[in-house]
């Protein structure tokens, strides 16, 4: 497994006269889709694609519901899932309303071993 990257000058906002400096820019080779991801699964279990399809539906369904119930979602050793509300501010607390809440945004943390095998990576330079 390797991850491509490019290298990138980026200024520092702050003093933006300073000279840049060059970092590693992550770059995808492409996208993988759901039935991409189901028949890889199938291949390494006793399901077929078509029932790793259904429970990605059904993933796809069920945790925006648990999230938006307003419970986060663990799935051990993967990660777990909640969400953060973004809002206008209010100058008081008694000031403030739901009506200032503009939504949430879902977060992902993963967990020990999906960033264990996120952390066995190789990196391979690639040109502009």
């Amino acid at each position: 497994m390797s991850v491509n990257y490019k290298v990138v000058a980026k200024r520092n906002p702050s003093n933006r006269e300073a000279d840049p400096k060059y970092y590693a820019s992550a770059n995808a080779k492409g996208k993988r889709n759901q039935r991409f991801i189901a028949k890889q699964i199938a291949e390494r279990s006793s399901l077929n694609e078509m029932d790793i399809l259904s429970v990605i539906e059904g993933f796809l369904q069920i945790v925006p519901e648990c999230l938006a119930d307003g419970y986060s979602v663990g799935l051990g050793d993967f990660g777990s899932f909640s969400i953060t509300a973004k809002s206008e501010p209010a100058d008081t607390a008694e000031e403030f309303n739901a009506s200032l809440i503009e939504g949430v945004k879902p977060n992902f943390r993963p967990g020990k071993l999906f960033k264990k095998e996120l952390g066995q990576l190789e990196y391979k330079k690639i040109s502009e």
